[in-house]
């Protein structure tokens, strides 16, 4: 039986009666605390100590600013790859990424541990060019459809955006209507904007000249300008940090 943990010097309530160690456990040492349970003031202060020195020795883990870890698989997840290749380029369960994502029980992580942010940093551009992704595969729109809002303010129509990366206009509505898309139009939006962003589409017959001012009409009345994806990427990168 446990001795009273107000005591303050060794008592008769808990007494080592182990046949098999090389010596009785005394009081004040940690083997009467742990394994006769001997809550006594010197098993306590012995307990404590041992911890204290344990705690000395222990290595531990480098942990950084989960929002800092977020905003790189968010940035990594918009460049077209998924967890489970993000997972494979950087050498960290995949688990570990969507817990850095979602969580436990709704409650969003902190920290995270340094080395998962080293990992997930070390992809670098070439390994995601290298990667092989197919274009059917279902990726997040938000980057795209800021890509082409910011080429409505210089008069880039959806259909002339859509006849460009050889898809149909309403490709490119459902993507304005909050939709997502697919990697092969991600990434043809992708290399329009980076080739026209800043120029202004063919205004050469009235039927383009038209379409050109409905095009920067609505962007002008849904408050997209030609720094909407460059605002977003910056707030985001703020919010980080």
């Amino acid at each position: 039986m446990p001795s009273s943990p107000s005591a303050l010097a060794p008592t008769d309530l808990a007494v080592c009666d182990c046949t098999m160690a090389a010596a009785p456990h005394q009081h004040g040492e940690r083997g009467m605390y742990n394994y006769h349970r001997c809550r006594c003031t010197p098993c306590g202060d012995a307990n404590r100590e041992y911890n204290r020195r344990s705690n000395q020795h222990r290595k531990r883990r480098e942990m950084v600013d989960a929002d800092l870890v977020r905003a790189r698989i968010a940035k990594l997840r918009e460049s077209g790859l998924t967890v489970a290749e993000i997972a494979d380029l950087c050498a960290v369960n995949a688990k570990v990424i969507e817990f850095a994502i979602k969580g436990r029980n709704g409650k969003l992580p902190k920290t995270v541990q340094a080395s998962t942010f080293r990992a997930l940093n070390a992809i670098s551009f070439k390994d995601i060019a290298s990667l092989q992704k197919p274009g059917g595969r279902k990726v997040d729109g938000t980057v795209p459809r800021l890509q082409v809002q910011s080429l409505h303010s210089f008069g880039w129509c959806g259909s002339e955006i859509a006849s460009r990366i050889g898809f149909t206009a309403s490709t490119i509505s459902s993507l304005l209507a909050g939709n997502g898309i697919t990697e092969e139009v991600r990434a043809g939006i992708d290399r329009l904007y980076t080739q026209f962003h800043g120029t202004t589409p063919p205004l050469d017959t009235p039927a383009q000249r038209a379409r050109a001012t409905v095009a920067r009409n609505r962007a002008l009345a849904n408050g997209w300008t030609a720094d909407t994806a460059t605002d977003y990427e910056y707030a985001r990168y703020s919010r980080a940090h």
